[in-house]
């Protein structure tokens, strides 16, 4: 089995197997979760994994132009960690506001 997306939420993970399944490849969906101590939360993810044979053309179904599934896993991960810093700074500068 080898490992060809990461979808960011479980709603894009079910999208991308019924995609490879109505295309008649087998795919099969690990949830895999991931604690950001800096962010002080857990990150789920979903694998897809196929079938070695068929991972070539799985990668070239799910890399048409028409499928576009929701915002991959990396850009949300990149938009938990800024919103983090920013709550992160509005406490510090509540804090700091409140002390004067």
């Amino acid at each position: 089995m080898k490992n060809i997306y990461i979808a960011s939420n479980s709603v894009e993970a079910d999208s991308v197997v019924n995609k490879l399944s109505q295309n008649g490849i087998n795919a099969s969906c690990r949830q895999k979760e991931n604690f950001s101590a800096m962010a002080g939360n857990t990150e789920v993810e979903f694998e897809i994994f196929v079938d070695d044979w068929e991972a070539d053309k799985a990668k070239k179904l799910l890399s048409k132009k028409d499928y576009t599934p929701s915002m991959g896993f990396e850009k949300r991960r990149r938009m938990a960690a800024i919103l983090s810093l920013v709550f992160i700074a509005a406490v510090f500068i509540i804090v700091i506001a409140t002390s004067l």
